[in-house]
This record gives C-alpha cells, sequence and structure tokens, in this order.
C-alpha cells in the first residue's frame, strides 16, 4: 500500500519513541539527515516505524520546490525507494483523478439502466468522450477540465436558443405564407417559386441568428 498521510495525532513507534507525524518530522529535522532526490528535486526523509494498525512501514517526508508544507506519504513496502515510491503513487493519483472527473463531469455511474449492454455503452461512451476532451486540454495548454465542460455547455445552451429560435422564424414565415394562400390572393405554390419569398428567405438565412448558427457549427 502506498498513500498520503496527514500530519494529525496518528501515533508512529520511531526509535521506541510514540510520535506523530509532526513530531517525527522535527526530530528529523533536527538529525540534519536530509536526502535530496535529483530526478524529483525534492528533499525528503525516509524512516522506518511501526503503526499499530498496519505494521512496520516506511515514511517519506518530502517538500517539492515552491511547496512550504512537507507532506508524508506512507509505504508497506520497506524495502521500496523513495523514486519508485513517488513513481506508482504519481500513477495513482493519475487514476484517482480519472475517476473523480469521470464521476462529476461526465456523471459516470448514475446509468439507471437494467440491460448490461447499455451499461457498457454507458461506461464507453464516458470514457470516449474523457479522452475527446483530455486531449483538448493537453493541446490548449492543460485547461482545467471544469473551466472546459463550462464552456461547452455555455455553447450548447447558445446553440439550442438559436435554433429555436431559427425554428419560429421559420414557422412564422410558413404562417405568413399560408395564410397569403388562404386568403386566395395568390396562389402557394405560386409564391413559393416567386422572387418574393426567395427573397424572404435569404433575408432569414442571412440575419444575426442565422450567422450565429453557422459560427457555432464551425466552432463544434
Amino acid at each position: 500500500m502506498i498513500c498520503g498521510v496527514r500530519k494529525d495525532q496518528r501515533q508512529y513507534r520511531y526509535q521506541g519513541n510514540q510520535v506523530n507525524a509532526q513530531a517525527l518530522l522535527a526530530t528529523l529535522k533536527e538529525s540534519g539527515h536530509a536526502k535530496r532526490c535529483r530526478k524529483l528535486n525534492t528533499r525528503y526523509y525516509e524512516v522506518p516505524v511501526h503503526d499499530d494498525e498496519i505494521g512496520d512501514v516506511k515514511l517519506s517526508v518530502c517538500r517539492f520546490p515552491f511547496q512550504k508544507q512537507w507532506r508524508v506519504l506512507l509505504s508497506t513496502d520497506t524495502a521500496l525507494s523513495f523514486v519508485a515510491m513517488m513513481e506508482i503513487y504519481a500513477t495513482r493519483w493519475t487514476i484517482a483523478v480519472f475517476f473523480k472527473e469521470m464521476t462529476q463531469q461526465l456523471r459516470l455511474g448514475p446509468c439507471q439502466s437494467r440491460d448490461f449492454d447499455a451499461q457498457i455503452a454507458h461506461v464507453t461512451t464516458c470514457c470516449i468522450l474523457y479522452i475527446f476532451l483530455a486531449y483538448f486540454r493537453r493541446v490548449h495548454a492543460y485547461a482545467p477540465l471544469g473551466a472546459l465542460f463550462e464552456g461547452m455547455a455555455a455553447e450548447l445552451v447558445e446553440k439550442n436558443l438559436a435554433e429555436r429560435l431559427w425554428a419560429l422564424f421559420e414557422e412564422l414565415l410558413d404562417a405568413v405564407v399560408h395564410a397569403i394562400a388562404e386568403s386566395g390572393a395568390v396562389d402557394l405554390s405560386q409564391f413559393k417559386r416567386s422572387p418574393e419569398y426567395a427573397a424572404l428567405k435569404t433575408l432569414f438565412a442571412e440575419s444575426f441568428l442565422g450567422y450565429q448558427l453557422r459560427t457555432l457549427d464551425k466552432t463544434a
């Protein structure tokens, strides 16, 4: 097991004494035996301790550049090196972030279908969408995924609103055409072939709403 632990009142047995993480850090600083990892550019201490609930473990107390707080990492493999432990921890942290963003942003999990194939399709669709969004984030200077979702949602709402208004304009145009046809003043089929009808369609197509829809489609 490799995990990060809090600097709380949890007790560890170190050199015959029961100490918490803060007291252990103070003792290690006094000893002056800090190590330096060039690969990760960090200072750290490695000490074997005994936890009454877990047993013999190794604590790695480290501080990364531009950070004031020391972090405490625990490993049940006392022979594992600091670099190897950090590499494993970083990989697991990436997986944890992946599941967190999948559940919070892509709603992975709440599919209520009782069909197994539907559940597989739900998970697969979420993973595919996450891959596209992760690639987009990587290309665009690692933009936060939450902000990316907010922007997509805003564009989606904007486009839906524009599409609804465009549908209302089309319905209005059809209503005008039918009203003219029912009055008997103009034949409907003849009016639709007239330059006046073509001018009305062009007016709608070149309106701000039509331009907005084309712009959103190009953006998508």
